[in-house]
């Protein structure tokens, strides 16, 4: 077996072996059952807060050809996008090379560490990407590879091409200003912010995404603050629907990206964890904190 197919159980979580112990990506893969469901149900409520599509309508794509997604996770943005463009050549790159069922014909998918300079020509080719795609990585990328990532996708970018960057900032917000520092979901942000410091990752990357695809020499950057509501708290029904779907999608992302940190890195044991995420989980079902995640 490869090396990038070696798995690991963590608190009966399935990891990627490589990944844990060289600290790269320290969250489940989507071999693992919840984290598949999770990884699927998380594309599905983006796209609603995209208005149903894969790309931002600010985005003038028009009839790609070439298109690269990176971090592609259980595969469900690469694949839909290769079904929808049939005459697209998609590749798809990710530590761990997942290989979802029923692989479109027009997608290639690649093993590839996205802290390492997307500069393989066996993988990437210059200015030819109509689109780059990089969504909700920042658990694997290290705190000072930000701004060379996203220099090098200005280099695989053709003229007029796209990036369509998306990051959570996990510290989430109160609407109703009822969330207070004693909370669960605070005491989880504290937690999983101090450990992705000290593993050199950068937990409020959400935030400077705007600077940094300007510093890399990007333009026409059109930058959308978007808060993914928790509850159906909101008085649009829209936007009530995916709040409602979100509770268990976001406490299943809070127990996914905390395992390893809180177990494994701070020492907590697994019943001081699962006491916490029980805490948070019920947090996240109380409509009158208007809970909601920036990003």
């Amino acid at each position: 077996m490869s090396d990038d197919f070696e798995r690991v159980l963590i608190q009966g979580r399935v990891f990627q072996k490589i990944s844990v112990d060289e600290r790269i990506y320290c969250a489940p893969v989507a071999n693992d059952d919840i984290e598949e469901d999770r990884l699927t149900a998380q594309h599905n409520l983006f796209c609603r807060l995209l208005g149903g599509d894969l790309v931002s309508p600010v985005i003038g794509l028009g009839s790609p050809r070439k298109v690269l997604d990176c971090g592609y996770g259980g595969g469900d943005w690469c694949v839909q996008f290769a079904e929808e463009y049939e005459d697209c050549e998609v590749t798809g790159i990710d530590v761990y090379p997942m290989q979802p069922v029923d692989q479109p014909d027009n997608l290639d998918l690649v093993s590839y560490n996205l802290n390492d300079r997307l500069n393989d020509p066996e993988v990437f080719e210059s200015k030819a990407y109509d689109l780059i795609h990089s969504r909700f990585i920042a658990p694997g990328i290290k705190k000072n590879r930000w701004s060379s990532y996203f220099r090098d996708m200005r280099v695989l970018l053709r003229p007029g091409g796209w990036v369509q960057a998306a990051e959570y900032h996990l510290h989430i917000q109160s609407n109703s200003g009822k969330l207070t520092d004693q909370s669960a979901t605070y005491r989880w942000w504290q937690g999983y912010a101090r450990s992705m410091t000290d593993l050199h990752r950068e937990p409020r990357i959400g935030l400077k995404l705007q600077e940094l695809l300007s510093a890399a020499g990007l333009r026409e950057i059109r930058a959308q603050y978007i808060r993914l509501p928790i509850g159906g708290w909101d008085p649009d029904p829209a936007q009530a629907s995916i709040g409602r779907d979100a509770v268990g999608v976001v406490g299943d992302l809070l127990e996914s990206l905390g395992t390893w940190p809180f177990t494994a890195h701070l020492g907590w044991t697994s019943a001081q964890f699962s006491q916490l995420m029980q805490e948070v989980r019920v947090e996240l079902r109380d409509n009158d904190l208007k809970l909601y995640i920036p990003m």
